[in-house]
């Protein structure tokens, strides 16, 4: 089966069959957007079992009929045997890379370079052509052409978790999925429709009473109601009225469907981002995700209980207004017509402009929302430095653009508005003369011209609402794509599809790391094909130098991410087939990022045993060295703690989560750097506590200072995410190798500031 990173189009196949290549035999395809010399082409790099090709040219779209084509221009084209290729390799700089061949005469031959943020397709590209070159077969589960590619264009999703694809998805898609959330109230909608239509349809109505019939039939000699003004009133009173009594009711009711569809959505969106693997919150904003749920959500409901009920009135209204006025009197009425149009197209030519003064102001009130914003988080700083003068002046500047902005955004408003009335004016007093003439000429009656008068100032209000729509429109299909994108992101870490049985007990804890190789960023490994143990009730520890991988070993075990290559057993089973509620169970984590929820102590300590008796959240304060703390606090356990528990000191939080981890029960105690924030007397009183809490339980401790673990059953040093050396203490000291260097350098770092070994 033909795999591609990068599809190619039917004129590029073309191209390359020109060239006497068997499309049918092309195993992978990525596409570079420069030359090895830089220059912005269309470079398509593939290769069969054989030959490596490069075709560059540009790609362009070409207009036929309705639709649009695409033309390959061609550039240049290359071939090499693989017997002239040793490897293939990304060289990276900062913000382009270059795909380099490696050839076996010693050459290093540039084939392509493309934007940094391609580099992963090309190190799997990369990968999969040392596979094929050693005469492997490279394993392409996680390449399924039916995930990676739109259906529609054929070009891949940006996001490989999400099938959305913003190239041929119109905001009209986005909005027809909206619509199909209310599919449950399909009944309440036709109900909305047609009391909405209603509603417009007497509002319109009601204006002939009060013109036309008035001045024709009641106030005119031989009227067909002559004098009878009391029946007039009660006619225009009763059509309004009852005109009102609709616009209320299909308020009220989608006012109350429109909160439950916006209920629903809420809870689907905090639903799918607890499913949502980890690696998907590291790349978003907090920020931005809270919006997604809170502000987006508002923008939906505004649009569907405000915007949407006038848009479909207003759309009634003009269809009936245009109607009406034509038979009123046609001339008179496409006059009126043809003037709105006028003005409005001088209203949609003064926008256009106003647009980049608007622009111009919202870049120079981020400017001076910067600048306040630095000076007043870091006023301290400020004063410390005596740098209130130049905050002023930086202020000053700021604030001098936004009275610019300001100041040309009113002067082009009081120049055009004035124009657009004066010519609305010349306009209309023609067509009033127009109007008087055909009265006086006997071609039109005085109440059907003041009709007409009348539902010309109607028509301005539903035009204009038109015109300034589409920015509620845009905000609305925004808004929801947000809102979708969460919903149809999938989690990077999946559960198995045939989870292993886990023994009664949970599992023990024999782990197992073998030749694993993990990325968070391709071609850029953190862990490099290690091979690791810790056995099942044994206390190890491990070491290394900051940045050496030692946290990610804690991540992979916990499968907060999946490994890149290699495999991870616990109890001889693959973690990946391990269902996550056993995984979870049996695995308590300390991390050295402590947070506790709002709420009682007592309350965060149970957070991972929801059921647990308060004897038992006593007993594992107690056990991590926090229930004297906790009872010299106003209210115990009953204390309320701040977001992110800000009212307690780094040490106080991190016995907390130490106690909630033990009221766990795991059979997998975890510590990463759990004692971090500890003075030296409380950080032995919790090593007395772990040393209690060991039997029958896998211990593994991550710690920068290594006389925590002293007494560990096995140590294990990791540097630059190699295995580097294990053993226990007095071995690895006996060994004098990479352990042995960071424990002397610690010893003299703490010797030079007057402290023992030991901290003492």
């Amino acid at each position: 089966m033909i795999r591609y990173f990068d599809r190619l189009t039917d004129a590029v196949a073309i191209a390359f069959a020109d060239r006497a290549v068997d499309i049918d035999k092309l195993r992978y395809c990525v596409k570079a957007d420069m030359d090895s010399e830089g220059c912005y082409y269309d470079v398509y790099i593939t290769f069969d079992d054989e030959k490596l090709y490069i075709l560059s040219g540009y790609d362009r779209l070409v207009r036929n009929k309705k639709t649009f084509d695409t033309q390959f221009d061609f550039k240049d084209y290359c071939e090499y045997d693989f017997c002239d290729i040793e490897r293939l390799f990304v060289d990276r700089y900062q913000y382009t890379c270059r795909l380099i061949a490696k050839m076996t005469d010693g050459r290093e031959l540039p084939i392509g370079r493309f934007s940094s943020g391609f580099s992963e397709k090309f190190e799997q590209f990369c990968r999969r052509f040392d596979c094929i070159k050693r005469g492997e077969e490279p394993d392409d589960s996680a390449l399924e052409d039916r995930h990676l590619y739109c259906p529609k264009c054929q070009r891949k999703y940006p996001d490989p978790n999400r099938r959305f694809c913003p190239y041929c998805t119109k905001r009209s898609w986005i909005f027809k999925r909206l619509l199909g959330m209310f599919k449950d109230y399909k009944w309440q909608m036709a109900i909305i429709l047609v009391m909405i239509g209603l509603s417009v349809a007497l509002g319109l109505v009601s204006p002939y009473f009060g013109t036309k019939l008035l001045y024709d039939d009641v106030l005119t000699e031989g009227g067909s109601l002559y004098g009878q003004i009391l029946l007039v009133i009660i006619a225009m009173g009763g059509f309004s009225l009852i005109s009102t009594i609709f616009s209320i009711a299909y308020g009220i009711v989608i006012s109350c469907i429109a909160p439950n569809v916006i209920h629903k959505l809420r809870t689907d969106i905090f639903t799918a981002m607890q499913r949502l693997s980890l690696s998907f919150f590291t790349n978003k904003q907090t920020g931005s995700l809270m919006g997604r749920v809170d502000r987006d959500s508002s923008d939906v409901y505004f649009f569907f209980t405000d915007i949407m009920p006038q848009c479909i009135a207003n759309l009634i209204k003009i269809f009936g207004l245009v109607v009406l006025m034509l038979m009123v009197n046609p001339l008179v009425s496409v006059c009126m017509l043809a003037v709105a149009v006028i003005v409005l197209m001088c209203e949609v030519i003064w926008l256009r402009g106003q647009r980049r003064n608007w622009r111009s102001r919202d870049i120079a009130r981020r400017g001076v929302n910067s600048v306040l914003t630095d000076a007043l988080n870091g006023h301290r700083v400020v004063k410390a430095f005596a740098r209130e003068r130049q905050e002023m002046t930086r202020f000053s500047g700021r604030n001098e653009q936004l009275y610019t902005a300001d100041y040309n955004l009113g002067r082009r408003s009081a120049m055009f508005f004035p124009v657009q009335q004066g010519i609305y004016a010349i306009f209309n007093g023609l067509i009033y003369s127009l109007g008087v003439y055909l009265v006086l000429t006997g071609q039109l009656q005085f109440g059907g011209l003041t009709l007409l008068i009348s539902y010309f100032g109607v028509v301005w209000d539903p035009m204009f609402f038109f015109m300034y729509m589409g920015n509620d429109w845009t905000r609305c299909t925004d808004a929801a794509g947000r809102m979708f994108e969460i919903l149809d992101s999938e989690p990077t870490v999946k559960p198995p599809e045939h989870p292993a049985v886990i023994p009664e007990g949970g599992l023990k804890g024999d782990i197992e790391f073998k030749n694993v190789t993990f990325e968070y960023e391709a071609g850029r490994p953190v862990l490099k094909n290690m091979s690791f143990k810790a056995d099942a009730g044994k206390f190890t520890g491990i070491v290394g130098k900051t940045g050496a991988g030692k946290s990610t070993m804690i991540n992979l075990i916990s499968r907060m991410y999946d490994v890149t290559s290699g495999e991870i057993l616990i109890d001889g089973i693959p973690i990946k087939k391990i269902p996550f509620s056993a995984l979870r169970e049996s695995i308590g984590v300390v991390s050295q990022e402590t947070y506790l929820f709002m709420g009682t102590i007592a309350d965060n300590i149970r957070y991972a045993r929801p059921d647990a008796s308060m004897d038992e959240v006593i007993q594992a304060a107690k056990n991590a060295n926090a229930h004297d703390f906790i009872m010299n606090l106003p209210d115990g356990y009953d204390t309320i703690t701040g977001s992110g528990g800000i009212s307690l000191s780094g040490g106080e939080r991190q016995r907390i989560s130490i106690a909630r981890a033990l009221i766990q029960k795991p059979n997998i105690l975890i510590l990463d750097e759990a004692t971090a924030a500890m003075d030296t007397a409380t950080e032995r009183k919790i090593q007395s506590a772990i040393d209690n809490l060991k039997q029958g339980r896998t211990i593994i401790a991550i710690a920068h200072r290594l006389s925590t673990l002293r007494d560990a059953d096995m140590l294990t040093v990791i540097e630059n995410g190699e295995l580097k050396e294990s053993g226990t203490h007095d071995e690895l000291i006996r060994q004098k190798g990479a352990y042995f260097e960071l424990y002397k350098l610690q010893s003299m770092s703490l010797k030079s500031i007057g402290i023992g070994e030991d901290g003492g």
